[in-house]
């Protein structure tokens, strides 16, 4: 297993795209690919990163928002791809042209996997996607997970995302912003439904029960454009944490993920 320190960058985040390197010495992965290959190819070069340099893409699930740049991204820079068998179906429905078959890799939840020394485990999220999960990332020293797209806070996300250092964790939407906002009725109660998002204050207590349980560093995605704001966001998590007397900078680190360009990494060290 690695040994070394884990960072974790995401290059965009939201409904309109996401894609979040992860690095561990040599090794580089990504996890998602939405938006564009020309976007994705530009998010990695401003963080020096080398597309060919990968050694593989996981993906959570087969949502636009989540593989729209996988196509053509993985036909060009032929990356191996990892993906639980329903999600593969939905990346094979999108594809415009097959890619080289050989990249296919089929990932079970709760099956590690190694990827360059970094020990990998998927786990089973509720959302409207079929074979929806996050990840889990290990080295001998630290422990890593990118839990997005979750419409509530399962025990079984809860014990993967325990004792993890780090965390890229989803506040999708403000309750007030989603009731009180333009989008119809039907989307509302997806959004906020047993297939939908994680709402700022179930992200908050999540993230005040796994501070107290020891994880230090928290970074805030998947943040709707319509029905949230960053400051919101991080006002709402804030609160949730400084009610359990714990300390920003002290106890716990709090950033929230860019939109559009990447975020500044958490560097587990």
């Amino acid at each position: 297993m690695n040994s070394g320190s884990i960072s974790i960058t995401p290059l965009y985040s939201g409904s309109s795209g996401n894609a979040v390197l992860v690095c561990s010495g040599e090794t580089k992965i990504l996890i998602d690919a939405g938006m564009s290959c020309k976007k994705l190819v530009e998010a990695l070069t401003m963080v020096n990163t080398n597309p060919y340099d990968l050694n593989a893409i996981l993906i959570t699930h087969d949502h636009s928002d989540h593989i729209s740049a996988l196509d053509v991204f993985t036909r060009k820079f032929s990356i191996p791809v990892y993906a639980t068998q329903d999600t593969w179906r939905g990346i094979h429905a999108a594809e415009k042209k097959p890619h080289t078959p050989s990249l296919d890799n089929e990932i079970i939840p709760d099956r590690d996997i190694e990827i360059g020394g970094i020990k990998i485990i998927a786990f089973s999220t509720p959302h409207d996607a079929k074979g929806s999960c996050g990840y889990r990332l290990e080295t001998s020293r630290y422990r890593a997970a990118v839990a997005t797209d979750l419409a509530n806070m399962t025990p079984e996300v809860y014990d993967h995302l325990l004792g993890c250092d780090g965390i890229l964790l989803e506040a999708n939407y403000d309750k007030d912003m989603l009731w009180n906002g333009p989008y119809p009725y039907y989307l509302k109660q997806r959004i906020a439904g047993a297939g939908g998002h994680l709402c700022n204050d179930d992200c908050a207590s999540a993230a005040a029960s796994l501070c107290k349980n020891g994880t230090k560093h928290f970074i805030l995605g998947h943040l709707s454009q319509e029905n949230n704001l960053p400051q919101v966001a991080e006002r709402t998590v804030m609160r949730a944490l400084e009610d359990e007397n714990l300390s920003r900078n002290t106890d716990f680190t709090l950033s929230v993920a860019n939109r559009y360009v990447p975020t500044l990494p958490m560097i587990l060290e």
